[in-house]
């Protein structure tokens, strides 16, 4: 049985709609807007959203962050750079339980991670994140802050 859910946007907070493929944000995202939580986004927020990568001087801005190479190449430019491909909401969640967890895709992942059938891997990363934000919620009684700054996590956005 599919479970329904919506995403919103890390950036603007509004509900993706479903006919619109999902991208997510890296690290240097975070770094410049700390206040995103997660890292999945909108189309409009993912590539409407500019900024170069470098000074006047030609080098990278003082805290720059490579993109991960799934993104691109490491010499990065701009902030198309540091966006994935798109991808759909389901495909997105998977790849980013901890990001699905935050923007709204729970009870998907908590099916998921449960499912036959489903790869082991990444039942078993699914889990790890589930796990994780139940432990954060019960001590802190709020999610607030699991993935701002990427804190515990690989800049490639996969869970650990």
């Amino acid at each position: 049985m599919s479970v329904s859910f919506r995403i919103r946007c890390c950036r603007c907070n509004k509900n993706i709609p479903l006919a619109q493929d999902v991208y997510e944000l890296d690290a240097e995202w975070q770094r410049r807007f700390p206040d995103m939580m997660g890292t999945l986004a909108c189309h409009d927020c993912a590539l409407r959203t500019y900024w170069i990568c470098t000074g006047h001087d030609g080098a990278y801005v003082d805290g720059h962050i490579p993109p991960p190479r799934l993104y691109s190449n490491p010499d990065c430019t701009d902030a198309w750079n540091h966006v994935s491909a798109p991808g759909t909401h389901r495909a997105r969640v998977v790849m980013s339980p901890r990001s699905g967890l935050l923007q709204g895709a729970e009870a998907y992942l908590r099916s998921i991670a449960t499912r036959k059938g489903v790869d082991p891997v990444t039942a078993t990363e699914v889990r790890a994140a589930i796990q994780e934000w139940d432990e954060q919620r019960s001590e802190a009684g709020s999610p607030v802050g699991l993935l701002q700054a990427g804190e515990g996590r690989p800049a490639c956005g996969r869970s650990v």
